[in-house]
């Protein structure tokens, strides 16, 4: 069972990242393409191919991602907006068993703070010197802390996004993160899709509202130019997983 977990969630999707790395081009479109395929078929290993209709929130994840891969290939003028009518879409259709029963201004707030963090991600200009390790150190600590809240399959998911930039992560770090063979712009889909992982390990996995912030914080760092962002993501996904690995200590006791 663990070789399994072991291969479903970071074997598999650094394969399909190392096949994207020595077979896709430049390309910024190809490139995007090439690492949503690289989490997909781990992505439909783990949940045993998602239901069709979906009928839970993770067998709309594949559909987004896809939506969010070909949003990439529109002209400029209509892709942002586009790529945001998704999300919000994909959101809305997510949260939407929970807003029925449990409509509150709190999880309103909450769900408005992913909208503009998506909205920063898609409209900002992309500048991040290493946006794949970014991204892997961002996706790492969600699949650990969705580990703790106590969904493992959620956690899978987040553990399968972070290896499928593995390969170019491994690079930047190489390079003494300097440089990197991704913009930031090509890791976009990923990026939504993590936020939305993030929002389903809250409404269903009841992730505390405290780590859940500041993992929602550690992709932003995304636009920030200089290497600082690197320490900035580590800082706030350090702090996301203590602090629920905390309240797991703490909780032991009762």
């Amino acid at each position: 069972m663990q070789i399994q977990l072991l291969l479903q969630t970071i074997v598999l999707p650094l394969l399909l990242s190392f096949a994207v790395y020595k077979t896709v081009s430049k390309n910024t479109h190809w490139q995007a393409a090439g690492l949503f395929l690289a989490w997909l078929p781990a992505c439909f290993w783990i949940l045993n191919i998602p239901a069709l209709p979906p009928s839970e929130a993770v067998d709309w994840l594949w559909l987004a991602g896809l939506a969010f891969v070909a949003i990439q290939h529109l002209p400029t003028q209509y892709r942002n907006a586009t790529q945001l009518a998704v999300f919000i879409l994909t959101l809305l259709v997510i949260s939407w068993p929970v807003l029925q029963y449990e409509l509150s201004p709190s999880l309103i707030a909450e769900l408005l703070l992913m909208l503009l963090t998506a909205a920063i991600l898609v409209i900002a200009s992309p500048s991040s010197p290493t946006p794949a390790l970014v991204l892997g150190m961002s996706a790492t600590a969600l699949a650990v802390c969705t580990a703790l809240a106590g969904s493992l399959l959620v956690a899978q998911l987040a553990g399968a996004l972070a290896a499928a930039p593995g390969i170019f992560a491994i690079t930047e770090l190489g390079k003494r993160l300097t440089s990197s063979r991704l913009q930031t712009s090509t890791l976009l889909p990923l990026s939504l899709l993590y936020l939305l992982l993030l929002a389903i390990a809250r409404l269903y996995a009841e992730m505390p509202a405290g780590p859940a912030l500041l993992l929602l914080l550690a992709p932003l760092s995304l636009r920030l130019k200089s290497r600082s962002a690197i320490g900035l993501t580590l800082l706030a996904i350090v702090a996301a997983a203590v602090w629920l690995f905390l309240l797991q200590d703490s909780n032991s006791y009762y």
